[in-house]
């Protein structure tokens, strides 16, 4: 019986990363989400406060999860600024709030979410991608093959599921402790590297011994190194067949192929073991009808290999655990080095495959993407988004940073947001944005073109706008109220000093009137 799903409704942070005091996203009952962050925002800092509380679901020691919200530890992730002995310290945590009223949560108080079914599904089924993983196909030299095992090894293995293994774990000495059954890929790799116990003693000096070829224990090693090897073969194979049609739809005629080879086998002896190495190779088969390419990395430009990437990785998503009660994909930009073509057929691939399974969080720095991506949203009708933008702030004496988070609901809702923060100079701009989507929103592309057939500028917009408009029913004193409030505080080069009241009055008059022709025009600003 498949698990009911339940999106994540809202995310609390507190005292992690670069979120200081309690801060909250609301995900309008379990949409999905578009985040916009300037660069320093703390937008990467959502991206790893839910990185790390779905990996805490899956670590058994609770000091591997407390070591991140222990204000006292090396490996700490509580922020910069907080100090237990200052009076604006909160504990560290992270709460997830599911539709169905269900909590995922952790602190260094609270760590059970490791005995939590719900959580740890959630990890094995949910996707964390950031352009590092792209670029991990970028860092070769030409000299090279391409081998990325390691990348495996750390991003794909610990979140993909293999035929389940008994393994023994071992004591300092390397004798037996406990047996324990998993089907964690990373884990049976790493019970393929640490090797078999020592469970008998040498003939002459009594030490204690590997396994002899004829004793049970070292078939039973080997056949998990066997297992390893057809599974890694099947999930190469299964992306090489999933992952080649996606790339296909990014528009590109060549071909991947990803191969698993062993370059060092077992050495296991008494006294002496060695594991079994491996290398996942990667070759491009064929290149628009042209022989093959044994070195991608030094023939692919920048944007074939983050494409290439891309196709890897969407396959390899599918091939994680499907039922699952939470199931996420992170998503932070991971487009940096896509040309444009790439980017508006990632977001297509990403929006009609990716959105329908998953709860979607997109994340980026990049102005211009998060336009196109709430456009193309907007194109193909998909209302289950919410949007955010986040920017970093200061106090007075620049000592203390902090993230402003804006529920991006328009261009007039964030002007009257950031007005409300008494940032004038920048709600006056947000305005000014919104006044010209509205006219090019209003007006026809033909219309947006003045007599030489170029396009007008703000002036030339209003001013048409205004004839239509006005031709059409609009109120045409409302329609000149907004060029006077453009001729006087929306203009870069105004005169008007943002601190005196005069300046915010008008400014507030003004958001008040684009809202107004937004809402008898019925246009979306």
């Amino acid at each position: 019986m498949a698990v009911p799903r339940s999106n994540i409704n809202k995310i609390k942070i507190q005292n992690f990363k670069f979120f200081q005091q309690p801060l909250e996203f609301d995900f309008d009952n379990g949409k999905h989400l578009l985040l916009y962050g300037e660069n320093g925002s703390g937008k990467s800092s959502l991206y790893w406060a839910l990185y790390t509380i779905l990996e805490c679901a899956n670590k058994e020691d609770d000091n591997e999860i407390k070591k991140y919200f222990d204000f006292t530890n090396d490996e700490k992730l509580t922020n910069l600024f907080l100090n237990p002995a200052n009076a604006d310290w909160v504990d560290s945590e992270i709460l997830l709030e599911l539709q169905d009223g269900s909590q995922i949560k952790v602190s260094l108080a609270d760590t059970a979410l490791n005995a939590d079914n719900d959580a740890q599904s959630a990890n094995y089924a949910s996707e964390f991608l950031n352009y590092k993983m792209i670029f991990q196909l970028h860092n070769f030299s030409h000299s090279d093959d391409v081998d990325i095992f390691n990348y495996f090894q750390g991003e794909v293995l610990p979140y993909v599921k293999f035929a389940p293994v008994k393994y023994w774990t071992k004591n300092a000495d390397g004798t037996p402790n406990a047996e324990k059954e998993t089907e964690n890929a990373k884990q049976i790799w790493d019970f393929v590297k640490l090797g078999p116990p020592k469970t008998g003693k040498t003939k002459t000096s009594q030490i204690d011994r590997y396994p002899l070829r004829r004793e049970p224990a070292f078939g039973e090693y080997t056949n998990v190194i066997n297992g390893f090897k057809a599974e890694f073969e099947q999930l190469l194979t299964f992306i090489n067949t999933e992952g080649n049609p996606i790339l296909a739809a990014f528009g590109y005629d060549f071909t991947f192929k990803l191969t698993l080879e062993e370059y060092q086998s077992l050495k296991l002896t008494e006294l002496q073991f060695e594991h079994p190495r491996f290398a996942v190779k990667l070759e491009i088969p064929n290149f628009y009808s042209q022989p093959g390419i044994l070195k991608p990395h030094t023939f692919l430009n920048e944007a074939r290999l983050s494409a290439l990437g891309l196709a890897i990785r969407f396959a390899i998503l599918k091939k994680r655990l499907q039922d699952a009660k939470l199931k996420l994909a992170i998503l932070d930009d991971f487009m940096i080095s896509l040309d444009m073509k790439n980017r508006d057929v990632a977001l297509d691939y990403i929006l009609d495959n990716i959105a329908p399974n998953y709860q979607l969080l997109i994340l980026t720095h990049d102005f211009y993407l998060y336009e196109l991506a709430k456009d193309k949203i907007n194109r193909k009708a998909q209302t289950n988004w919410v949007h955010y933008q986040m920017f970093e702030d200061a106090n007075a004496a620049n000592t203390n940073l902090h993230p402003i988070v804006i529920k991006d609901a328009g261009k007039v809702n964030k002007a009257r947001a950031l007005y409300k923060q008494k940032d004038f100079s920048s709600s006056a701009n947000t305005l000014r944005q919104g006044v010209e989507k509205f006219c090019k929103a209003y007006l026809t592309k033909q219309e947006q073109l003045g007599g030489d057939f170029t396009p007008m500028k703000l002036d030339g917009l209003i001013t048409k706008v205004i004839t239509l408009g006005t031709a059409n029913g609009l109120p045409a004193a409302l329609l000149q109220d907004l060029k006077d409030y453009k001729d006087r505080i929306l203009n870069p080069s105004s005169h008007y000093d943002i601190e005196t009241p005069l300046f915010s009055n008008e400014l507030k008059k003004a958001i008040d009137t684009l809202e107004q022709i937004a809402t008898l025009t019925g246009k979306n600003i």
